[in-house]
């Protein structure tokens, strides 16, 4: 048996949220306007141990040895009132209170003394463990025979006439009188709030009981009195949409199921009853800025064989049990070619007419990944086969015998070493584009200066151009020489180096490789790297980014070149904002010319 839940009456709801709300603003009222007191009080005493100071330093004796008894005499009149003087080492030689200075600590820690020793004013508050009240400290310079000392003085906050224990107390309890006075007054508001409810509550009794005639009486506020005449006006249209609200609810649950898609609701007739925004892009059709039309063919709008083959399927097919076709085919519009999964059903509702669900989703782009994928793994494997194949072929000889001849198994295990070597560059490569395509595991980015982090990458492979007696030569223009991107200033030179590292590799001997800085119009930066070797074909340009892509396959190898430096140059400047691309030398040698394009900081 189901138990009732226990819930709250309205009337004690009302009352316990104002209740509770009222309260946490007293509290905060109460606690707001004690601080503001407080923070007078700190005020006020500052300002009388500031002008008591100053007023102190015209009267202090000329001899040091009446500094102690003229301060006491002083603050003799006020147990909680002190005042000492420090000398600039910070030693007490003069105080109201204590009866020997001498066992006093040295005070030259002290905020306020610090400040005062430095000729300036200082103040700061402790909590004496002595009578636990808060006490101002508050010190000035002062200089007699030029020796320069601090004059301190000091106070409970709370002797301040502002904030006494009797203000404290009136205040607490005229706030608590008001707060007291506000909840009764809060009560009779929400019992009367609570008897308009119960008239619409009843109201709704009575609609559920099938008597829409019934009007609830409601006096006040205005807005439960307009309510009380909503509901009654929309009880007398209830009855009337019940039938077609159950039409409308199937017919929508069906066609927006899914949003995203193309959807076309048809009749038995091939005649278009309606269709959503996605459709209508999809076959670049529309009739009016209206979503439902008036019956047009399906075969008008869709101009697509295929599709209405599968339609034509689903209304001959479909039987009481609402038969389900599903197809994939192929469309192609003038902007290119697309895949397309064509699905059709029929729609199960009380309506008389036979009305029918054409769903069509775009495949391409899951084609293109699923071909991307495949190339991927056969690149890859390919790749890694080559050098696992060394290492093995070249194992099995040395255990075959081969370790007794030294000079041969040195050979081979150079070859397995330098196929080793190969086989973790690959690996490495693979791991950095994983990352790059991880947003969230990506290093920070800051504002780096592009010309210095360029002319650092140019100075990484200046060694290896000179050993192939390769010119290597770095420019800038002189307004690119504070020059900020926003960028990790590591992947940066791993995205350049990669560039300039081909350039060294498949240059030959006496090749000059250039690297230049530019700006350029648009609040961007030009990173220019260009070879005089022998250059990129024009139908490989828009390859080489690609991974694995080799234009010489052999010759890339020879070099240790993994295939994947440009990819993930591509990626990485991508990330930047930027651009990279092959457009090849523009005065007409030989050569390749890599371009760089990076937006700068504002």
């Amino acid at each position: 048996m189901m138990h009732k839940r226990y819930s709250l009456r309205t009337w004690v709801f009302l009352f316990l949220i104002n209740g509770l709300v009222m309260c946490a603003g007293f509290c905060l009222l109460l606690h707001q306007s004690l601080s503001a007191l407080q923070s007078t009080a700190r005020e006020q005493t500052e300002q009388n141990l500031r002008t008591f100071a100053h007023a102190l330093t015209a009267v202090i004796p000329q001899t040091a040895g009446d500094y102690d008894a003229f301060l006491k005499e002083i603050a003799s009149h006020d147990a909680g009132f002190r005042i000492t003087l420090i000398n600039s080492s910070g030693t007490v030689i003069a105080d109201s209170d204590a009866a020997d200075v001498s066992v006093l600590q040295n005070h030259a820690d002290r905020p306020e003394v610090k400040a005062a020793l430095r000729g300036e004013e200082g103040k700061d508050i402790h909590h004496s463990t002595v009578n636990k009240k808060d006490v101002m400290y508050y010190a000035i310079p002062f200089t007699q025979e030029e020796n320069h000392m601090a004059l301190r003085l000091s106070m409970p906050v709370d002797t301040s006439v502002y904030f006494t224990s009797t203000v404290r107390s009136s205040m607490i309890f005229s706030c608590s009188a008001v707060f007291l006075l506000i909840l009764a007054v809060s009560f009779f508001v929400s019992a009367h709030v609570v008897r308009q409810i119960k008239s619409l509550q009843k109201a709704a009794g009575q609609y559920q009981l099938g008597n829409l005639g019934y009007r609830p009486y409601i006096q006040s506020p205005r807005e439960l009195e307009e309510l009380g005449e909503d509901i009654s006006d929309m009880a007398q249209t209830i009855e009337k949409n019940i039938q077609d609200i159950t039409v409308q609810r199937d017919e929508f649950q069906a066609v927006f199921s899914g949003t995203t898609e193309a959807l076309i609701v048809f009749n038995a007739k091939m005649e278009v009853l309606e269709y959503n925004r996605a459709a209508a892009e999809f076959f670049d059709y529309y009739a009016g800025a209206r979503t439902r039309i008036s019956p047009e063919t399906l075969a008008h709008m869709v101009l697509n064989s295929e599709i209405l083959k599968t339609a034509e399927s689903a209304v001959r097919n479909s039987t009481d049990s609402a038969g389900n076709n599903e197809m994939q085919t192929e469309l192609h519009p003038a902007a290119g070619d697309r895949s397309v999964l064509v699905r059709c059903k029929e729609i199960k509702s009380s309506g008389i007419e036979r009305r029918f669900l054409l769903v069509l989703t775009d495949i391409t782009q899951l084609k293109k990944l699923e071909q991307i994928r495949t190339d991927f793994v056969a690149n890859v494997s390919h790749e890694l086969k080559t050098p696992v194949t060394s290492i093995k072929g070249f194992s099995e000889t040395l255990l075959d015998g081969a370790l007794d001849d030294k000079d041969t198994a040195r050979h081979f295990l150079e070859i397995i070493d330098s196929q080793s070597g190969r086989l973790m560059n690959i690996i490495e490569d693979l791991l950095t584009l994983s990352r790059l395509e991880q947003k969230n595991s990506l290093p920070d980015m800051i504002q780096s200066n592009i010309t210095e982090a360029t002319k650092e990458t140019c100075r990484n492979f200046e060694d290896a151009a000179s050993e192939k007696q390769i010119s290597l030569t770095f420019h800038a223009d002189e307004d690119t020489a504070d020059i900020r991107v926003m960028m990790n200033a590591g992947l940066y030179e791993q995205a350049a180096g990669n560039i300039i590292d081909n350039a060294v590799k498949y240059c030959p001997a006496g090749s000059l490789i250039e690297c230049s800085v530019q700006k350029n119009i648009g609040n961007t930066v030009q990173i220019i790297i260009q070879d005089t070797g022998s250059g990129i074909p024009p139908q490989y340009r828009d390859r080489i980014f690609e991974r694995f892509f080799r234009i010489d396959k052999g010759r890339s190898r020879e070099t240790g070149g993994t295939g994947l430096g440009l990819s993930i140059t591509s990626h990485i400047i991508k990330i930047y904002g930027g651009t990279v691309k092959e457009t090849g030398r523009t005065d007409g040698k030989s050569g390749a010319r890599f371009v760089i394009t990076l937006p700068c900081c504002q």
